[in-house]
């Protein structure tokens, strides 16, 4: 089986994000199970090595712009028509069976397909978080022509992938396919990758990074792009409740690992607010992420709306207790009350409730962290996953 798998960005070559990470996670795995793989994708950012034969495509636009409006509504879409071009070329020559694409990607090759019955290699889409159908406001009207698109790209799809089962009544509610044609494959993690990346000496790595953390106690962990609707803010102001009631030990922490356009106003609040309980360490490497995981005593994942959401996966591989919201995927992972807690978005107030109950007890905070670690390695290991998406591949050949 030869396999095209078909991504705007992906892990190590770009910034890394839960979709980056999937595309590069399952490259590693198709491989190791004797899959021939090829990425296209655009041109590297960063320096990595990706774990499949990789054919870059131009993008278009300033690389500093990728991921805003603009570049979404225009670049974005010409990006999926070169895409297609390349790889129907490649299904025309025989070089692959079967095309995998995230998101837009699986535009140009399904219109392709469309207009030429000779390309033969069936098509599964990924469309992931589904942020252009599910922002609000301003933005939401902004993206209406990327909504009208990826929905065209679902349609020509012979199967969309929804991450969760509690995202699989969103597929086809949003994208108006089928649900029949829905197959639900979590992302997933690797338990023995994770671990090779951790430091041996995980506090070391933070102090080199954040030395004015020091020895705090608890941490809070937060991790992600700083985007409005991650809800960075709902959990700034829901730990300053409890920090304004002195209902916090002394050396209490929150740590933000990640960057984007919301980061200068959440510094500015967090000063005003927690004062220097407040860490944000920026982008950081897989090194630093996973030391940070395994330092922290709590994560914290807010988000108003969101896709899988891997990294409440890459915490709860690291024992780590989740609070969060029930947003996307992430009610199929946190269990209420057994691995974490979790609160509708936006309720600063259970928030801040679900953080101080953890805060204040040490035995329980282990206790869900080790029921979380148990249930992302039976449930979400990429041992499991990877046996559903090769029944799917071979099912549509």
């Amino acid at each position: 089986m030869r396999v095209a798998l078909l991504s705007r960005a992906a892990h190590p070559l770009h910034d890394p994000g839960g979709m980056e990470k999937a595309v590069c996670q399952l490259a590693t795995q198709l491989r190791a199970h004797g899959v021939e793989t090829v990425l296209l994708t655009r041109p590297p950012t960063r320096p990595g090595r990706f774990p499949a034969e990789v054919v870059t495509v131009p993008y278009g636009g300033r690389p500093d712009r990728h991921g805003r409006i603009l570049d979404r509504t225009i670049h974005y879409p010409r990006f999926a028509f070169r895409l297609g071009e390349a790889v129907a070329e490649m299904v025309r020559a025989g070089r692959v069976d079967l095309v995998d694409a995230q998101g837009l990607c699986a535009l140009g090759y399904g219109r392709r397909r469309r207009a030429d019955p000779g390309l033969r290699a069936p098509l599964v889409m990924n469309p992931q978080g589904l942020e252009e159908h599910k922002t609000r406001g301003l933005k939401r009207l902004a993206l209406s022509r990327l909504r009208a698109l990826s929905r065209e790209a679902a349609r020509l799809a012979d199967r969309v992938i929804a991450t969760d089962e509690a995202t699989r009544d969103e597929v086809p509610r949003l994208l108006g396919v089928d649900p029949s044609r829905v197959a639900v494959i979590p992302n997933g993690v690797e338990p023995a990758e994770l671990r090779s990346v951790t430091p041996s000496s995980p506090a070391t790595a933070v102090r080199e990074v954040l030395p004015a953390m020091g020895d705090a106690a608890p941490v809070f962990l937060s991790v992600g792009r700083l985007e409005r609707y991650k809800g960075f803010a709902d959990v700034l102001e829901a730990l300053a409740r409890i920090h304004d009631r002195a209902g916090l030990p002394s050396r209490w922490a929150w740590v933000v690992a990640g960057d984007g356009p919301a980061r200068r106003d959440l510094e500015r609040q967090a000063r005003a607010r927690l004062g220097g309980h407040a860490h944000f360490a920026g982008m950081v490497g897989d090194h630093v992420l996973h030391a940070l995981y395994a330092c922290a005593d709590v994560f914290v994942h807010a988000p108003r709306y969101e896709g899988s959401s891997l990294v409440t996966l890459e915490a709860m591989a690291h024992g780590l207790p989740v609070v969060a919201t029930r947003a996307g995927g992430i009610p199929d992972k946190v269990r209420e009350g057994e691995t974490g807690r979790l609160v509708e978005p936006a309720d600063v107030a259970g928030l801040s409730a679900a953080l101080d109950e953890l805060a204040a007890d040490p035995a329980r905070r282990r206790e869900m962290g080790r029921r979380g670690r148990e249930r992302a390695e039976a449930e979400f290991a990429w041992g499991r996953i990877i046996e559903r998406v090769l029944a799917l591949y071979r099912s549509l050949l």
